[in-house]
């Protein structure tokens, strides 16, 4: 008997040798085969030559989170790729160059935006992909900086869309909020016919909420704006009516609608701004998008669409 335990225990000792063995063969022989994949040219642009490689070091710039990506998300991204190579190799046919100066300005940024991030600086002169998005976006700017957008095409536009600017249903909220039930019950007998000014005083005494030193005067909302069962209940409202107790994780709130303000149309000198950046934005598109058509009339390049572990659905202006 206690010969075969100690078979079957060798045995299982081999087993699972052999099978840590297969594994780590297995492991090398995938890893292998994903850098000979990752070696295989996908785009060629006169003597130059990227790698399926340097395009999944594109994908993992803009993807951060690492997570897998469907094919049509990886061939747009491919499309982008193509693009922006193109205007990178004419930016350095151009012998365009980061200065110092816009290193150090996007460096500023980066800390603003991300405070906890270390050794940005080292990182930054160290990462060349994040070097060529950088000089390809330079490139884009030196295109559109004389870009313009007249007083003129803003009144054209907002004549023609009115029906985009036209604004809902808006009202103008007050709130009383305390962590008792009692106390709240209290207030809202004590304040339902109170006027505006005498709700704001109350608020001020009372309220537990940060915008109590203000009277409580939440602010201006449109349906959409607050959480579901306190829109159907403020929504409800008649103006300079006083709402039941509402209790939230918060505790228990007063409303009080102070005022309705029925859909209007916006007027042109408060949408003008939204619809400068709008047609910017056209424009800008506009003047990039025939810069790459004008660069790939200029250029040799050459997509090897066989080596692309997924379909390749080009642009119609591809």
């Amino acid at each position: 008997m206690k010969k075969i335990i100690i078979l079957v225990l060798f045995l299982l000792v081999v087993g699972v040798a052999l099978y840590l063995g297969y594994s780590y063969f297995q492991k090398e022989a995938l890893a292998k085969q994903q850098q000979n994949l990752e070696g295989k040219p996908v785009l060629e642009i006169e003597e130059i030559r990227y790698t399926l490689g340097d395009f999944m070091s594109y994908v993992r710039q803009i993807n951060h989170d690492g997570e897998l990506l469907p094919p049509e998300v990886l061939s747009e991204l491919f499309n982008q790729f193509v693009e922006d190579k193109l205007i990178l190799y004419s930016a350095r046919k151009q012998n365009l160059e980061l200065t110092e100066d816009e290193k150090q300005a996007f460096l500023r940024r980066l800390v603003r935006d991300y405070p906890a991030e270390q050794n940005l600086t080292q990182s930054i002169y160290e990462d060349k992909n994040l070097l060529e998005s950088l000089l390809v976006e330079k490139y884009k700017r030196e295109r559109v900086k004389d870009l313009v957008v007249t007083d003129e095409e803003v009144k054209n536009y907002y004549q023609e869309h009115k029906k985009d600017f036209l604004v809902t249903e808006r009202v103008r909220v007050s709130q009383i909020l305390v962590k008792s039930s009692d106390l709240a019950i209290k207030l809202r007998e004590k304040l339902k016919n109170a006027t505006e000014e005498e709700f704001h005083q109350a608020a001020k005494d009372y309220s537990e909420a940060p915008d109590a030193y203000k009277g409580g005067v939440m602010g201006l909302f449109k349906p959409g704006d607050l959480p579901y069962d306190m829109e159907k209940v403020i929504f409800a409202l008649e103006e300079g009516k006083v709402s039941q107790v509402f209790e939230s994780p918060y505790g228990y709130h007063i409303f009080r609608l102070d005022k309705k303000l029925p859909p209007a149309l916006m007027e042109l000198e408060e949408a003008a701004p939204r619809i400068r950046n709008l047609l910017r934005a056209k424009k800008v598109k506009e003047i990039i998008d025939k810069e790459v058509e004008d660069l790939k009339e200029t250029y040799h390049w050459r997509i090897y669409e066989e080596n692309l572990p997924f379909k390749l659905e080009r642009k119609t202006n591809v």
